[in-house]
């Protein structure tokens, strides 16, 4: 089976994993974990990678790091590669170091931030490393309590999406005296519901560039056509007629569209199944974007029926005006 292609969107937030191979922890001793921030502060700089959050065990690697322009895999790869390189130096030892590749994750830092920074925190607790997550040494927690210090970590982020000037750590710390919910926990660990590289709101999927966009469920032409004349409450025969009328440009503009966001076909076969042009497609499609943004948008159509059904689930968002 081929790999799923990465997500590089510069500027972005990743939650990123990287485990140890089942035969060889990836941290055994303290020197360890301090020579991994010293090659970790050398990464950030090389690659102008920002963290916002970490974890580090003696079997997985935990960062919540924001990229520039430099991809995450670049960054990933120098920073494991120099680590290992210098583990198999120090014990003489040879072979592969980390279990497959690393896990990234794009995150909808505006909906999920907090929750994945908590989440991050409470991993020992939650791998059964020990009782209180607090106690831990190896995460960023000591950090946003002002326990300690690290120039390489940036807490604004979170202690500003809480609360502002003195407040902000105590905010902090009453949101974190909460467990992480066991949605939270699948959800970090198993990566998104539409897009497993991706966990960010409706709206977040919908803005991502399109070449970046993937999707889970089959969806044919066909129940594109059904949904949205249902939606709009017209014929779904009318919309293959030769009538001009407003609100059938409206459908067929809204089918061509989805149809081709999705890529589940070109623009050419939706003209051809509609039996319209291909060009007149074009045009009502920069026309009601124009008139209706709020209709063309991916998640307005997030929820298909199968062909035959009368009511699309949360037609209410997609009718016209």
């Amino acid at each position: 089976m081929s790999r799923r292609q990465r997500l590089h969107i510069p500027h972005a937030m990743y939650y990123v994993v990287q485990r140890g191979s089942e035969h060889q922890p990836i941290f055994t001793a303290p020197a360890d974990y301090a020579m991994f921030e010293r090659l970790l502060t050398g990464a950030l700089r090389r690659t102008r990678t920002t963290v916002h959050a970490y974890c580090w065990t003696p079997q997985a690697i935990h960062l919540l790091v924001q990229i520039d322009e430099i991809p995450v895999g670049r960054f990933m790869q120098g920073l494991t590669s120099r680590y290992a390189r210098s583990i198999h130096q120090r014990a003489g030892g040879a072979g592969h170091f980390f279990q497959q590749r690393y896990q990234a994750i794009l995150i909808d830092a505006e909906a999920y931030l907090r929750k994945l920074v908590r989440y991050v925190h409470y991993v020992p607790a939650l791998t059964g490393l020990v009782s209180d997550p607090w106690t831990y040494p190896n995460s960023s927690h000591a950090i946003y309590s002002g326990a300690t210090q690290a120039p390489w970590l940036t807490t604004r982020a979170v202690l500003n999406s809480g609360s502002d000037g003195e407040d902000a750590k105590l905010s902090y710390e009453e949101f974190m005296a909460t467990a992480p919910s066991e949605q939270d926990i699948q959800l970090f660990e198993r990566g998104g519901g539409t897009d497993l590289r991706v966990i960010g709101s409706p709206d977040f999927l919908a803005n991502l560039p399109r070449n970046s966009r993937t999707y889970r469920s089959n969806v044919s032409l066909d129940q594109i056509i059904n949904n949205v004349t249902c939606a709009l409450e017209v014929d779904r025969t009318h919309v293959f007629s030769r009538s001009r009328q407003r609100q059938l440009a409206l459908a067929r503009a809204l089918i061509a569209w989805f149809a081709t966001e999705r890529r589940i076909c070109t623009l050419s076969e939706v003209a051809r199944r509609l039996r319209r042009d291909p060009s007149t497609l074009s045009v009502a499609i920069s026309r009601y974007r124009d008139l209706r943004p709020d209709l063309f948008r991916l998640n307005a159509l997030h929820y298909l029926v199968p062909i035959g059904s009368q009511e699309p689930i949360g037609s209410q968002e997609l009718r016209a005006e």
